[in-house]
């Protein structure tokens, strides 16, 4: 029986709701112990995305997306989860998934070799880092601007919270 992702339609609902819930949940942003929590949360997500894995967009009404409707993706539940949960902790960062791209700004010089080696690769234009899967790659060479992207796909948009510092003794 699913807790908390019941009410997603397509795989792009699942991503962002996960995104929220670590934000929430996740134990290294949580004064409590919500390891279990976080697992549980984990493991629906890995479920659900197995159900959603091959729908995409069916509310969008950009033709272009429906194109794609009877498309399979080779994308896995854990290398979202992992992305997500390693830029999570990283301060400073704006994560937005933008149809299926995550795409990274923000305080993103601290954290290049980290970007870089969960697979991002950075458009200078754009000015922000961004990873998708092979099958999504852009086959089109126009020359939108990040602002036009996200309102042609649609966009999911969170900050990581800064950490709070100790104080030197």
């Amino acid at each position: 029986m699913l807790k908390w992702f019941k009410n997603c339609k397509t795989i792009e609902d699942a991503k962002e709701l996960y995104k929220r819930l670590c934000r929430e949940y996740h134990p290294d942003l949580n004064e409590n112990d919500t390891t279990e929590t976080m697992k549980l949360i984990n493991n629906e997500f890995e479920t659900v995305f197995k159900i959603l894995k091959n729908k995409h967009r069916a509310d969008n009404t950009d033709t272009t997306a429906d194109s794609r409707e009877n498309e399979t993706t080779t994308e896995t539940p854990a290398e979202f989860m992992s992305i997500i949960n390693s830029l999570i902790s990283c301060e400073g960062l704006t994560i937005e998934l933008v149809g299926r791209w995550i795409w990274v700004s923000g305080n993103t010089y601290t954290y290049k070799d980290t970007i870089k080696g969960l697979g991002f690769r950075y458009a200078s234009k754009k000015k922000a880092w961004y990873w998708h899967t092979a099958e999504d790659a852009c086959k089109s060479r126009k020359n939108l601007s990040l602002d036009e992207i996200k309102s042609k796909y649609g966009c999911k948009s969170f900050a990581t919270a800064s950490m709070p510092k100790l104080a030197a003794v």
